[in-house]
């Protein structure tokens, strides 16, 4: 069965939650502190609210659909906020037992299309340093150009990718 990308819905924000929880825990544990990544699961019912709250704050939020299970999600602006005429992918996950079957390059050109028809030539992602992310960014063609602190503690390396 091939998955299908399509706009996140308000239904979807527990499993969302859910997923968003579960993927930070296995991605990011001895990257960010433990609190924060418990913190996480402990607060699902919390972060599915604020997702049913912001959906109309976030048109570009897609998720990917396995078997009517969500394994996957992008969500991107058209502008960002950090970087002049580029658009931004702020969120690109891909559950772990997901992963290597190349739905994560699916959601990335997917979003890319759309952002190539609006006209944008530059794209900005961001990665936590330590996350094997980093090395499927440099492999999709993006120019590391820097650092920032994400939440002010940890270290997201910045990558450019011109369209």
């Amino acid at each position: 069965m091939k998955p299908i990308i399509r706009k996140r819905k308000i239904e979807d924000s527990n499993e969302l939650a859910h997923s968003i929880a579960l993927v930070w825990n296995t991605t990011y544990q001895g990257i960010v502190d433990d609190d924060f990544l418990k913190n996480l699961l402990a607060n699902e019912s919390r972060n599915a609210e604020r997702l049913k709250n912001n959906i109309n704050d976030q048109p570009n939020y897609y998720v990917l659909v396995l078997k009517e299970k969500i394994i996957g999600w992008i969500y991107y602006t058209l502008d960002s906020d950090k970087y002049a005429n580029a658009a931004e992918i702020h969120s690109l996950y891909i559950l772990k037992e997901y992963q290597g079957n190349g739905y994560g390059k699916l959601l990335y050109n997917y979003a890319l299309n759309n952002i190539k028809k609006q006209g944008i030539k530059k794209l900005i992602i961001g990665c936590l340093d330590g996350n094997p992310a980093n090395n499927f960014y440099k492999h999709l063609g993006g120019q590391y150009i820097g650092n920032q602190l994400f939440r002010e503690k940890y270290k997201e390396n910045i990558y450019l990718f011109a369209l």
